[in-house]
């Protein structure tokens, strides 16, 4: 695995810990927005194995979801929970009317830590 891999990994470990701090706290809104950073970064460090720097967020996950999903079998699930986490995301940052939950907060953190842990395994088994 390249440094730069390794670097965005440690950002996912870190967004993780604070996404559980923000669900403990409750600060639900918070936590799913960090958790979908979590993913995103695990995504932006297997898409830098392969060179590739999407300048979007949904760059990014359609990228992910083409190399990744598609092109190395990897789980489906973690194309589709990527989806639906920025999905949530966009609409609890940017929707004054929607209010994330507990239960979204739970949800997304689970999805974070499972993303990371299968990302990690999988990069690791590459190197």
């Amino acid at each position: 695995m390249n440094s730069e891999s390794m670097g965005y990994l440690k950002k996912a470990e870190s967004r993780l810990e604070v996404a559980e701090e923000l669900l403990k706290s409750r600060r639900y809104e918070d936590s799913v927005s960090t958790a979908y950073y979590c993913v995103l970064n695990c995504a932006r460090a297997a898409l830098a194995l392969k060179d590739s720097y999407p300048r979007t967020h949904e760059g990014t996950l359609r990228m992910f979801g083409e190399l990744y999903v598609k092109g190395e079998g990897w789980p489906r699930t973690m194309g589709s929970n990527f989806s639906r986490l920025k999905a949530l995301r966009d609409k609890a940052e940017y929707s004054s009317a929607i209010e994330a939950t507990r239960q979204d907060a739970e949800w997304s953190r689970q999805v974070a830590a499972d993303f990371l842990r299968e990302t990690k395994s999988r990069l690791r088994r590459r190197s």
